[in-house]
């Protein structure tokens, strides 16, 4: 045996095996996302790239655990030692950037949207998404403040910088299709523009989405891409067409503004506006869906109730993976990594869920995220991962009790959304002083 070959095989032998996660995500597309972006390690170090990639998916997935924590207990050093000190893996997760996680993303994302789109049914062979912003809180230092901002309210600015992302979900799965990460001086609009919508799709937006703009580009990106949303009630028309007495093809006016910052749009852009009687009052629908006898107004208007779907999402990335605290990097770069990290892991656990939906024959959206998710921890947190075929033995186990995780039907609301009124300031008693 040749010198090189001699070393090839101690690397082989010494390197901690990551083929225990490969049923959590294909390591295939690690090696791929590294290589895209020219960050594939090309000598052995106590951390190498790939080892990196899942301590950035353990530091989303064990929140409350500091980085030296999640290295030993993911068996991540390479060599002959479990331990490794945490400047050295701060400075391994500056040398892998955001770039790496964001292609993985990516990647994942896609393949395991496919996957859904051919188990889950949609409304008239359209998938069914919605799109919305969120914001997390990160340490305050000067340089995340300055990258990212914060945001203002009437009288003070918040008082930790911020970051926002608008993303793209499977309302049936809760599975992050796409996302787009900036500071806070870009709205949720500007980062909507950027995301790829899927093709044969409808996708669920709220009134702060409605640009003349956006919705005729997110029509044209993909094939099939339509959309749903309130109307606004300051809503300028013309009547083309009555469908019905309450279903009308519409002509819209498009504004100067928007003319000037897009020539191309012309004057005039059309829809289809519906109404339906809902808890005694008319409510307003827009949609690019025109075809009234495929798509009831009805059917419209009871699909827009999945639009709250993303807000399930976000509370259940926030809540409970990320336990209501802020992110924990200290430079920008390192929070959007974390970021991609975080919705990866997010991707991971509903990806399992839905695998254990599928064993108790119910929707995805029926598992208990809460308890599942710790289950599905606890697999890392306590197992060993010396040895190969401990996980897949774990994870089938898990699967075989998918019952207990079933959540009951959701309830209808007791009550409508309101918006809460301010706090009404009580007076002072008078009282007398002998």
């Amino acid at each position: 045996m040749s010198l090189s070959e001699h070393l090839e095989s101690t690397l082989e032998h010494a390197l901690p095996s990551l083929s225990h996660f490969c049923e959590l995500i294909d390591l295939n597309w690690i090696e791929t996302s590294l290589h895209q972006t020219g960050k594939a390690s090309i000598r052995r170090r106590k951390l190498p790239a790939e080892h990196v990639v899942w301590l950035v998916l353990g530091l989303a997935l064990f929140r409350n655990q500091p980085i030296s924590y999640v290295v030993e207990q993911l068996k991540l050093v390479f060599g002959t030692t479990d331990y490794c000190v945490p400047s050295a893996a701060v400075q391994a997760r500056q040398r892998l950037g955001r770039k790496p996680l964001a292609a993985l993303f990516s990647l994942i994302s896609q393949a395991w949207f496919d996957e859904s789109q051919q188990q889950y049914s949609s409304f008239q062979g359209l998938s069914v998404c919605a799109v919305d912003g969120v914001v997390w809180s990160m340490p305050l230092t000067k340089e995340n403040f300055n990258h990212f901002g914060s945001s203002k309210g009437k009288t003070a600015v918040a008082p930790y910088p911020q970051v926002r992302a608008t993303c793209l979900v499977n309302t049936n799965t809760h599975e992050i299709i796409d996302a787009q990460i900036g500071s806070m001086d870009q709205g949720e609009l500007t980062l909507a523009n950027q995301l790829s919508p899927p093709a044969q799709s409808i996708t669920l937006f709220d009134r702060a989405y409605f640009s003349a703009d956006f919705l005729i580009g997110w029509q044209t990106r993909g094939e099939s891409s339509h959309w749903l949303m309130r109307a606004k009630d300051n809503l300028r028309y013309d009547i083309i067409k009555r469908n019905s007495p309450h279903d009308f093809h519409i002509r819209m006016p498009i504004s100067a503004r928007a003319k000037k910052l897009n020539p191309a749009l012309g004057d005039y852009w059309e829809a289809r506006l519906i109404e339906v009687e809902q808890a005694g009052k008319i409510r307003r629908y827009i949609t690019s869906l025109l075809d009234s006898k495929t798509y009831p107004l009805i059917a419209l208007a009871k699909l827009y109730a999945q639009r709250w779907e993303i807000e399930m999402c976000y509370r259940e990335i926030k809540s409970n993976l990320q336990e209501g605290k802020h992110l924990r990097s200290k430079q920008p770069d390192l929070i959007y990594q974390e970021l991609w990290g975080v919705l990866i892991a997010y991707n991971v656990l509903r990806r399992q869920m839905k695998y254990m939906a599928q064993r108790a024959k119910v929707s995805p959206l029926r598992i208990s995220f809460h308890i599942a998710s710790i289950a599905l921890l606890n697999l890392l947190r306590f197992d060993s991962l010396a040895s190969a075929g401990n996980l897949p033995k774990h994870l089938e186990s898990l699967m075989e009790k998918s019952d207990r995780y079933v959540l009951p039907e959701r309830r209808m609301r007791s009550y409508p959304r309101v918006v809460k009124g301010k706090p009404q300031k009580y007076p002072r008693k008078s009282q007398s002083i002998s």
